[in-house]
């Protein structure tokens, strides 16, 4: 039978492979860090390989370097409503104009984190920092495509390289467009801590990223039983275990998409340090880094320039830390995931233990 992982820091957990499997004879399912990993029925396993060819951990990614832009949104409430300067929004609004679709990662009715190709963008702005579900999204991308309408795909880096290997070879009408990203938490730690919040009634909204205060989205927001709280992200204790890599998937510490070189049409994040060349920009409202690769992702750019600010930028005056080295794993990790594998009665882990010993 296939084997394809021997350590669980080589796998990814994009899914590609199960959603390319001939057979239906892979499941992803989560372990006790509360990640999930395919698992291969080997009484249905018929040793084609497909699984394999669609791993983009199997191989290093190729790519090209681009170029950098920094992109403010004009339209002050599209702004608050984005997580850094709102090139998300610009560039999907171009693909919905032109009859596409957009797939992004949303919070479901029970706050989970999952994948969905949608004309409806707004549950799709606004960071997560949570491993998001890819059940459903490959078939409905591929759907899409085979409809004629164009697709914007945006997800993690290792997301955009499952959907690209999914495929094979890129789709006409595919664009992809990766996060910077600093690694992702665990879906299960994240499922406790909602059932912890909503110990005081239903949990209605949460932001990781609120602009209410003008400093760059580092407000935490969320509201449970009708009742607001607001607080900056490094007084969160939930958001200082993110903010100290201490949750993350095994793989996000050996990831090897930190570089600018990558095969996808964008990357899309905070343009951190832009008030060093654009002290214009550095008023807290957020400004977006753009790194265009092709031609197709420079005509959108250069559309969603109408309603935009858009500078053309130096690698240098950009380069990002998460565009350079993957987090780093400290003991703290293990010593956090042994915490959480004790389950109370309720099947979930000691949230308040774990937020005072590691959100501290």
């Amino acid at each position: 039978m296939i084997r394809l992982f021997e350590n669980k820091a080589d796998c990814f957990g994009c899914g590609s492979c199960a959603a390319v499997c001939p057979a239906g004879a892979i499941a992803m399912t989560a372990d006790e860090e509360g990640f999930s990993y395919p698992v291969i029925d080997a009484e249905r396993c018929v040793d084609c390989g497909k699984c394999q060819a669609a791993c983009p951990a199997l191989s290093a990614p190729e790519g090209c370097a681009g170029r950098a832009f920094a992109v403010r949104a004009e339209e002050e409430a599209l702004l608050r409503a984005s997580t850094s300067g709102g090139a998300f929004s610009l560039l999907a609004e171009q693909i919905l104009a032109q009859g596409g679709l957009v797939c992004g990662a949303v919070f479901d009715e029970k706050f989970r984190v999952r994948h969905v190709l949608s004309d409806d963008i707004a549950p799709m702005r606004k960071a997560k920092y949570v491993q998001s579900d890819m059940d459903g999204a490959y078939a409905a991308v591929a759907e899409a495509l085979a409809a004629g309408r164009r697709v914007l795909f945006t997800g993690t880096p290792c997301q955009c390289d499952g959907m690209l290997r999914y495929f094979g070879e890129k789709p006409a009408g595919l664009l992809l467009a990766a996060l910077v990203c600093r690694g992702v938490q665990s879906p299960g730690l994240w499922r406790d801590y909602v059932a912890y919040l909503e110990k005081g009634g239903p949990l209605q909204a949460y932001c990781f990223r609120d602009k209410r205060s003008c400093n760059d989205g580092h407000t935490v927001a969320f509201t449970v039983g009708g009742q607001e709280r607001a607080m900056p992200m490094g007084r969160d204790a939930f958001c200082r275990i993110y903010l100290k890599c201490l949750a993350l998937r095994p793989s996000c510490h050996r990831c090897p998409y930190t570089r600018w070189e990558l095969p996808f049409d964008l990357t899309i994040g905070d343009f951190w340090g832009i008030e060093k060349t654009r002290p214009e920009l550095a008023d807290g409202k957020g400004t977006s880094l753009v790194i265009a690769r092709t031609e197709a992702a420079l005509k959108l750019l250069d559309a969603a320039g109408a309603r935009a600010v858009v500078l053309e930028s130096s690698r240098e005056d950009a380069q990002q830390e998460a565009l350079q080295t993957p987090a780093k794993e400290t003991i703290l990790r293990k010593l956090l995931f042994r915490d959480y594998a004790r389950k109370g009665e309720d099947g979930c882990c000691d949230i308040p233990l774990i937020l005072k010993k590691y959100g501290g």
